[in-house]
């Protein structure tokens, strides 16, 4: 016979799963790695970009610290944590960059960028994150550079999805020196 204690625990730890599966998810892939500052980055060389002449990206990367945030009032964490996003364009060596919100949702991260700037998840892949541009057929991404706007991932384009290998964390600083 099994204990009403026992079934009680069993129902405890099933509650909690999804939100111990969260935060471990997000320390594996922001907090807990390389010292909360992690960089996935990908850079596209010329040959691939002559085979892909529908990708606009020749650089991308999603950058993160684990205390930085532009509401002091808040930690990040699983359920609601700051990184940034910054890309440079083929016909320009101009980075764009912008801050998004993200949250972790089951095995992957939703993210945004303020402003209507576009949704994108972030899927784990061996110890790389798949950017894949969300929000059906009149999405992209479009955020500010010093001069213009930069945009990607319209449909048709080959900028919908990236896959992002962590990455050295001295090319993102190097994208938007402080």
């Amino acid at each position: 016979m099994i204990r009403p204690r026992t079934i009680a625990f069993v129902l405890m730890a099933v509650a909690a799963s999804p939100a111990v599966a969260a935060d471990d998810l997000y320390t594996r892939f922001f907090a807990g790695v390389d010292g909360g500052k992690p960089c996935y980055v990908r850079v596209y060389d010329d040959a691939h970009l002559r085979a892909h002449p529908k990708q606009t990206v020749r650089r991308i990367f999603v950058d993160f610290e684990v205390d930085r945030r532009s509401d002091q009032s808040r930690k990040n964490g699983a359920d609601d944590f700051e990184a940034g996003i910054s890309f440079m364009l083929k016909r320009s060596s101009e980075w764009y960059g912008q801050a998004l919100s993200c949250k972790t949702a089951r095995d992957h991260f939703e993210c945004y960028l303020e402003a209507d700037g576009g949704t994108f998840t972030l899927t784990p892949r061996g110890n790389m994150l798949r950017l894949a541009v969300t929000g059906g057929a009149g999405s992209d991404i479009h955020t500010e550079g010093e001069k213009d706007f930069g945009t990607f991932g319209a449909p048709g384009s080959d900028d919908r999805v990236f896959l992002l290998p962590r990455g050295d964390r001295k090319i993102c600083d190097a994208a938007f020196p402080k």
